[in-house]
């Protein structure tokens, strides 16, 4: 790819690095650069003086040669590589940059010679097992608590020395010796830790427009104080945790000055439940500061509306996932289609009438009913006003480890025929994308398949990565493996 123009790329003096670490993130630059995830982990990574992390993106072109973002070095010329792996579609991504690389892909088969591999992010917190052959080291949970330790200890370590220093770090097992409960490590004070404020942003002309890639990165709280049954974020990154006021007001001065921007997107599993948003909001408004909000819960956002519409904010994302009263109570989530109905009259009446929604097929065993219900509820938001915007975004369910859902096996062809019914609604107010039901199908299996899938991931990736690539694989029978060795093999239930 073509390097793009960033502000605040750490540079250090060749002289001074002595220990080289690849921050590699399995996906291209536009999604990796869109979250928080690298522009922290790039931050934390560089904070000690001998020690260089420079970023290492996925690229689909076939012939590509993965090198690192800042100075154009090969994946080999590390010490260490460290991978973050956000969805498990990308696992496929960061077996084939070690392909291109050249670089052994079993653990066994690699030498002195080449980078030590680690893997983590809530991929592999959730499912540790996955790639066991080939990496080194998994690491479980959250970063901020344990950095320092880890720099200090790979700085002071010998090369012989690595893997037994790594060893002994909090979070850090050796995935082919992982105990029966691994436990992760969780940051126990989010003001305590430390933060990016000057955060990697692109200097190009979309920065004059609230592009993904541009503005400051506010994370305002971790965890969430719900617990959804299907929702793996809210189960392995317990409990919810939540930065102070006056620590938020002191990163937005300081970090939208570093950043070189006025525009702030709050992160957070569940921010409109943040104790102080009211108070924040307030505080960036007064000061001119513009911002947005992800995906807000209805029963939380009712005494925010006026203060979104106070800041321009002429959409919002809400996450019904299903059009059923009783189904969204049975999946942990309690709101009802009539809170829902209340909140977007509400917001109507303020001006704002683009909503995105999301919605997941598959939460039950009757998917038909499931459909309906969201027809339903659509039918009747889309007759609060003729001026509201509806964005549908439709995803079939992927059962995760470590959720109350893990043992709940959809049918993805059911989820299929239900989608095409869905999608057949002509509105000029109403926009449906779905997520492919068969690439749902293949994300179940890595969910909860184990380390007996390794073998097959390697062929997957070698031959391209692509859907005929899994079918090839899999000699055209992947769902006949999904059902047979992953919903009923009964190898994962149970598992915590």
């Amino acid at each position: 790819m073509r390097n793009p123009k960033e502000i605040n790329i750490i540079k250090k003096p060749a002289s001074a690095v002595q220990f080289r670490i690849g921050l590699v993130y399995p996906n291209t630059y536009q999604v990796g650069m869109s979250g928080l995830t690298i522009k922290l982990l790039y931050h934390l990574l560089n904070q000690h003086e001998n020690i260089v992390a420079e970023r290492i993106f996925y690229s689909p072109k076939s012939n590509f040669l993965p090198c690192s973002l800042e100075n154009q070095k090969p994946l080999r010329k590390f010490d260490l590589l460290m991978f973050t792996v956000q969805f498990e579609l990308d696992l496929i991504n960061a077996i084939n940059l070690l392909l291109h690389s050249k670089i052994p892909i079993y653990s066994k088969d690699r030498s002195i010679g080449f980078p030590l591999l680690i893997i983590g992010g809530p991929v592999i917190t959730a499912n540790p097992v996955l790639l066991s052959q080939i990496f080194d080291f998994v690491f479980l949970g959250e970063f901020e608590d344990i950095s320092s330790k880890f720099l200090d200890s790979i700085f002071q370590s010998k090369v012989s020395g690595l893997e037994e220093m790594i060893n002994s770090i909090e979070g850090f097992y050796k995935p082919l010796n992982l105990p029966t409960n691994p436990v992760p490590v969780i940051t126990k004070d989010l003001d305590l830790v430390n933060y990016p404020l000057s955060q990697i942003s692109p200097i190009e002309e979309e920065k004059k427009r609230k592009s993904a890639l541009n503005g400051y990165f506010l994370q305002v709280s971790r965890g969430c104080p719900h617990g959804c049954h299907f929702c793996l974020i809210g189960q392995i990154f317990r409990p919810h945790r939540e930065r102070s006021l006056h620590i938020l007001q002191e990163y937005i001065k300081a970090g939208t000055k570093a950043t070189q921007t006025d525009f702030i997107s709050l992160i957070g599993s569940s921010t409109a439940d943040y104790t102080k948003l009211p108070e924040l909001l307030s505080f960036m408004l007064d000061n001119q500061y513009k911002f947005t909000l992800p995906s807000i819960r209805v029963d939380s956002a009712f005494s925010l509306l006026n203060l979104i519409k106070d800041s321009g904010q002429k959409s919002l994302t809400i996450a019904p996932e299903t059009g059923n009263d009783e189904l969204r109570r049975n999946i942990g989530k309690r709101i009802s289609n009539q809170e829902i109905k209340s909140f977007f009259k509400e917001s109507v009446n303020l001006g704002i009438n683009q909503f995105k929604l999301y919605f997941i097929l598959g939460l039950s065993q009757d998917i038909n009913s499931e459909s309906t219900s969201i027809l339903e509820l659509l039918n009747e938001i889309s007759t609060i006003n003729q001026k509201i915007m509806l964005n549908i975004s439709i995803t079939p369910f992927v059962p995760k480890q470590k959720t109350r859902l893990r043992e709940l096996c959809p049918n993805y062809e059911e989820i299929n025929s239900q989608i095409s019914r869905i999608k057949k609604i002509r509105s000029k107010n109403l926009k449906i994308k779905v997520f492919p039901p068969r690439w749902a199908e293949i994300q179940a299996i890595l969910s909860l398949g184990g380390g007996e899938l390794t073998n097959k991931l390697i062929e997957v990736a070698r031959d391209g990565g692509s859907y005929q690539s899994w079918k090839k694989t899999f000699n055209n029978a992947l769902t006949s493996y999904y059902q047979n060795e992953i919903c009923n093999s009964g190898s994962y239930r149970g598992s915590e």
